[in-house]
């Protein structure tokens, strides 16, 4: 009788939906939209925006969140879509596109000679809680620009950006939405800077 009794338990254990116990995992993209009209360009120029690197702290794809001095969690249920690295070095790609510096801005798989390169490094990532009435998202860009036109080549602007965004809520849409104005934020300065370059 024990021996019916446990079988049945063990079939009514294999009817439960696991899955239903777990949140489905949501994704997000950063986007940043340049607004206004482009500068005039240089033409004949070209700019090749080359595939961006992440540092170790942001090259996955789930949202990372600060809770202590040196304390960063993971969170498995909410992450990009694509990596980080690729999403920003695309919106950036668009960003300086649409602001017509060069004659064209082109990305690793065109052909076209370049006269310039940028390249980029994501050194930070995350959602910082640990005031949890003060949210912010923090971003944080190495640019480089190199004109390779010249023998030998030479960096023209070489600068790291940070913008820590505070956000309205503790939700991962705020988070999403706080890192795409802290990139714009970025991509503003940047553009200014490359105005400034020889």
């Amino acid at each position: 009788m024990r021996r019916a009794w446990l079988l049945i338990l063990i079939a009514a254990g294999g009817c439960v939906d696991l899955k239903a116990a777990y949140p489905d995992r949501r994704y997000y993209t950063i986007e940043s939209e340049r607004p206004g009209a482009g500068r005039p360009g240089a033409p004949g120029s070209v700019l090749r925006v080359r595939r961006f690197s992440a540092s170790k702290m942001c090259d996955g794809s789930e949202f990372v969140r600060r809770t202590g001095e040196a304390v960063y969690e993971s969170d498995f249920y909410n992450v990009l879509f694509m990596a980080p690295a690729q999403q920003i070095g695309e919106q950036t790609q668009r960003w300086l596109s649409a602001a017509t510096l060069y004659g064209h801005v082109v990305g690793t798989g065109s052909s076209i000679p370049e006269t310039h390169t940028l390249e980029g490094n994501l050194v930070a990532l995350h959602g910082d809680y640990r005031k949890p009435q003060a949210p912010m998202a923090v971003i944080e860009i190495q640019f480089m620009l190199v004109r390779v036109a010249t023998d030998p080549p030479v960096a023209l602007v070489q600068k790291t950006y940070r913008k820590e965004v505070p956000l309205s809520s503790g939700e991962p849409a705020a988070l999403v939405q706080g890192w795409s104005e802290g990139l714009s934020r970025i991509l503003a300065a940047l553009e200014e800077d490359l105005t400034r370059a020889p």
